[in-house]
């Protein structure tokens, strides 16, 4: 989004391809920019974690499907841009224009040394036929993404280091002063399905055992009425964007939350206290959230023994540290 911003302040003409939830979200910011479709991945994630690599591994076709789709969708769309940057969608390169792949994951984590190979050889396959590559992280080792960031083999196209970005900054005059108190924990859901139900599952059935007023926010945009009370310590809200995100984040001791990387760059900057809970089966997520566990920046707890008490106990007695 701050991409999108900065652009649009240099008086570009923005086009955004995007759908669903996160279509949703760029309208609230960008709501007069132009909106187009273009093929979706539909990767589906499994409730097993073991299965996981499993599942991906034979979804490769419908993968490698819809990576042709969006690449021909722009041979017949060329002429109508003059830039492509894309956020990891790798079929939208382009000999005739510029185009910029965004990405901080230049080594993918996988159980083997092997497998890590192949897969980097295969993406890099693809970021080379870009004009450039942006990682969304500082230069420096070891920056908010550690390896996954800084390889030690990079691609043949030119890689700038473009530094953190967050939706928050594309906040007119948005304000990250702190703020008194209001929930020990803001519950910061997001990710695929079927793992975020089963997150959302156990802590709402743990409600009872919050010992001070707390906050969930699904991560879910509806049309229906937006937010409503249960177990009386527990506000559940749908979705919250902008300034009131920002605000409840702030008003927050603790945020509990995945570890993608998008949701890290959001909350880093904002020195919040995070209990990390990688979505089953993520490798990068594990991995994110154990390198800034290692560096004592946040407590990781594995989804298949969270539950509030256990959370309690963490959150007290953990000492943080925040990066400068």
């Amino acid at each position: 989004m701050p991409i999108i911003q900065d652009l649009i302040e240099k008086g570009h003409t923005v086009t955004i391809a995007a759908g669903g939830a996160q279509k949703k979200l760029l309208q609230y910011y960008f709501p007069n920019a132009t909106y187009v479709s273009i093929p979706n991945y539909n990767i589906r994630y499994s409730k097993k974690a073991w299965w996981l690599p499993f599942a991906l591994f034979f979804q490769l076709p419908k993968m490698a499907l819809a990576i042709y789709k969006e690449h021909r969708w722009l041979e017949v769309h060329v002429q109508l841009f003059d830039h492509i940057i894309s956020d990891n969608r790798y079929g939208l390169f382009n000999a005739r224009i510029k185009t910029t792949f965004i990405t901080h994951q230049l080594i993918v984590k996988a159980p083997f040394t092997w497998a890590e190979i192949i897969i980097q050889k295969v993406q890099y396959y693809f970021i080379n036929k870009f004009s450039e590559c942006w990682v969304p992280d500082s230069k420096s080792y070891p920056g908010f993404a550690a390896d996954l960031s800084h390889p030690a083999v990079m691609p043949k196209v030119p890689v700038t280091y473009i530094g953190a970005l967050s939706q928050f900054s594309v906040l007119q005059n948005a304000s990250t002063t702190a703020l008194p108190v209001k929930y020990k924990y803001c519950f910061l859901l997001s990710g695929p399905e079927p793992q975020r139900s089963l997150l959302q599952d156990i802590i709402e059935s743990g409600a009872h055992q919050l010992q001070a007023p707390s906050i969930l926010i699904e991560g879910r945009p509806s049309d229906l009425p937006n937010h409503y009370q249960i177990k009386k310590t527990l506000t559940k809200l749908r979705y919250a964007s902008g300034q009131d995100l920002l605000d409840i984040i702030l008003q927050s001791e603790f945020v509990v939350c995945r570890s993608g990387y998008s949701t890290l760059m959001e909350l880093l900057p904002l020195h919040k206290k995070m209990i990390l809970i990688p979505t089953p089966g993520q490798t990068e997520q594990e991995y994110l959230a154990a390198s800034l566990a290692h560096r004592q920046m946040a407590v990781i707890m594995d989804q298949s023994t969270f539950d509030l008490t256990t959370l309690n106990e963490k959150a007290d007695k953990h000492y943080f540290i925040f990066a400068s």
